[in-house]
């Protein structure tokens, strides 16, 4: 019996690496092969990226199809994680090709759009986002609700900005705001969402990306105004 084979591995020159937060960190990959890139079509897809010959692990593609370029949000706190957001430009790392399902974007088209990301979750939906802003008139209302536990732990600051101007609504909320002049949503997504008391219809689409228990909670205020939990989808 033959063992079935993994996926093939790509050796790709890392471009441009950064601190996006205390714990994450902002990795470009540029000139992918174009391979790859075509076949990454659906926002929310992920990519294997192995440092040498180690095991690989799987992370979110954190910007939308169609660009020269494929860019990853890593958390720091495993040992994969630690060696890949040690990297410098110029170096190396091997990546799969792009896997996974993604959002059902066709579904949010011309709909009212709820979008929650919690911490390094973020990363899939900046990919939604990008994509969206392509063709921001095929969307009817679209509104992000992006969790993190301070204030200096939300990453893209500056990119959310530019996201307001485009007819992207963004709510932030701090779980642990402590003593830092935090003037914005306290707690968590699910409970922002809560407190805009927005009016969606039943059909409205909700994308969401974190931990099992902020998704629960997600589902469960999407529920109590009216839009089903079968409307609130993962991107795996």
């Amino acid at each position: 019996m033959t063992q079935a084979q993994g996926p093939a591995f790509h050796p790709v020159a890392i471009s441009e690496t950064g601190p996006a937060t205390r714990e994450l960190v902002r990795l470009v990959l540029a000139g992918p092969p174009a391979e790859l890139l075509a076949a990454y079509t659906s926002p929310g897809q992920y990519m294997q990226i192995r440092e040498g010959e180690g095991k690989p692990g799987f992370f979110a593609i954190a910007c939308g199809p169609g660009q020269d370029r494929i860019e990853f949000l890593i958390k720091r706190g495993s040992p994969l994680a630690d060696a890949i957001a040690a990297k410098r430009a110029g170096e190396h790392l091997s990546i799969s090709a792009p896997a996974g399902k993604g959002y059902p974007m066709a579904e949010a088209r011309g709909r009212d759009v709820v979008l929650f990301a919690a911490g390094s979750g973020i990363a899939p939906l900046r990919a939604v986002i990008h994509a969206m802003l392509k063709d921001r008139g095929a969307f009817k209302r679209v509104r992000l609700f992006y969790g993190a536990r301070s204030a200096e732990a939300f990453a893209f600051a500056e990119e959310i900005e530019a996201w307001g101007s485009a007819g992207i609504e963004v709510t932030r909320a701090c779980s642990q705001p402590g003593a830092q002049g935090w003037t914005g949503s306290c707690g968590h997504v699910q409970d922002a969402f809560r407190a805009a008391r927005l009016e969606l219809d039943s059909g409205a689409c909700v994308f969401a990306c974190g931990m099992k228990g902020m998704v629960e909670g997600v589902k469960a205020a999407c529920e109590a105004c009216g839009v089903p939990a079968a409307r609130v989808f993962q991107n795996f």
